[in-house]
């Protein structure tokens, strides 16, 4: 879909939200190169205060600019397109999205359960089956299960030129939970099946990946927090293509939000879209998205999520997806992209 088209369709959604911010939700509509790690030097770095208010002792860091070239007006993309994949095999929540750089090459964030494996392995062979950049935001299982079962089981089915990830130590996994330890050891086992030199589980904040024509920004390094320990350990990523910024904040809760926020000079990186952190609720805060200033909202939402709805209808849930919606009405959001809806093209 393309943004144009949706304009109209977007704002009449938000005036009924405006009016129904409780009720039922309503429907939004380098060839052959490998991607290259671009470390920046001490010059490219500044301080300066920022326009939010932290709680930390001195100004978030203002990374260098990551800005691509606008070489096609016409589409947000240009030649390139941005894909968020729907579950197909359940009704569970995940990440799935794949960027295609329009030169060839293909970036993933995340990819989706283990049941996801299957179409996301044909939608990545239909798109030419060259990544050039894999993202991983945290291990947890809707969101690296399908990759681990990738490289398990379909391994030289497509080429991968380079896994970026920030894990924490293995024994804080074991201490935390069982489940999550179960899933990293499975993972990297999976990963340790890829070449040595494409695995970069060593990203730093401020890190710049050149993938194409797409540069993409490391903007942390994994948070270890005791409060929602997996989540709030997501590595958040800025990806621009054709001068439009996106920002992945993969599933950080409030700790890790307010943690990026005191980090990082959010309102600096120009972000055009962002995606909803933990799947649209009990995210990050209010006042990163504010930040942020998107102008499109990708929503990796199942429908009973976005509704509220734990089988007794709209709203019957503990789920805080319809308070995220408000925000996104008083940010004035533009256009609301949610995998309810399917599979989401914008090109």
């Amino acid at each position: 879909m393309r943004f144009n088209r949706y304009r109209k369709q977007a704002a009449a959604c938000l005036a009924t939200l405006t009016l129904l911010l409780t009720g039922p939700g309503c429907s939004f509509g380098m060839t052959g190169g490998s991607a290259t790690i671009v470390p920046l030097n001490a010059a490219s770095l500044q301080n300066e205060n920022s326009a939010v208010t932290t709680n930390a002792a001195s100004a978030p860091s203002v990374f260098g600019s990551v800005q691509t070239e606008t070489t096609d007006s016409s589409s947000l993309f240009g030649p390139g397109r941005l894909t968020m994949l729907a579950n197909h095999d359940t009704a569970a929540q995940m990440l799935s999205v794949i960027i295609e750089t329009g030169q060839g090459g293909l970036i993933v964030v995340d990819g989706g359960w283990r049941e996801n494996s299957q179409y996301l392995l044909e939608q990545l062979k239909a798109k030419g089956g060259h990544v050039q950049a894999w993202l991983l935001t945290h291990p947890d299982t809707d969101h690296v299960g399908a990759l681990a079962e990738i490289l398990y089981q379909h391994s030289g089915e497509i080429t991968i030129d380079g896994v970026y990830y920030s894990f924490l130590d293995d024994a804080w996994y074991q201490q935390k939970d069982a489940q999550v330890a179960s899933m990293v050891s499975y993972l990297k086992g999976a990963l340790a099946k890829l070449p040595a030199e494409t695995l970069h589980g060593d990203i730093t904040a401020g890190q710049i990946i050149e993938a194409g024509p797409a540069k993409i920004q490391v903007l942390n390094q994994a948070y270890q927090m005791k409060n929602d320990f997996v989540n709030n350990s997501s590595v958040a990523y800025l990806v621009s293509l054709n001068g439009t910024n996106v920002v992945f904040l993969g599933d950080l809760a409030q700790s890790g939000g307010e943690q990026l926020l005191n980090d990082v000079d959010l309102r600096s990186l120009g972000c055009d879209i962002v995606q909803m952190s933990h799947h649209g609720q009990t995210g990050v805060g209010y006042e990163v998205y504010k930040a942020l200033r998107p102008r499109i909202c990708l929503w990796p939402t199942p429908q009973w999520l976005w509704d509220n709805d734990n089988g007794g209808g709209a709203g019957s849930g503990s789920w805080r997806t319809l308070e995220t919606r408000n925000w996104m009405v008083r940010l004035g959001i533009e256009a609301y992209y949610c995998t309810k809806d399917g599979d989401q093209v914008i090109e």
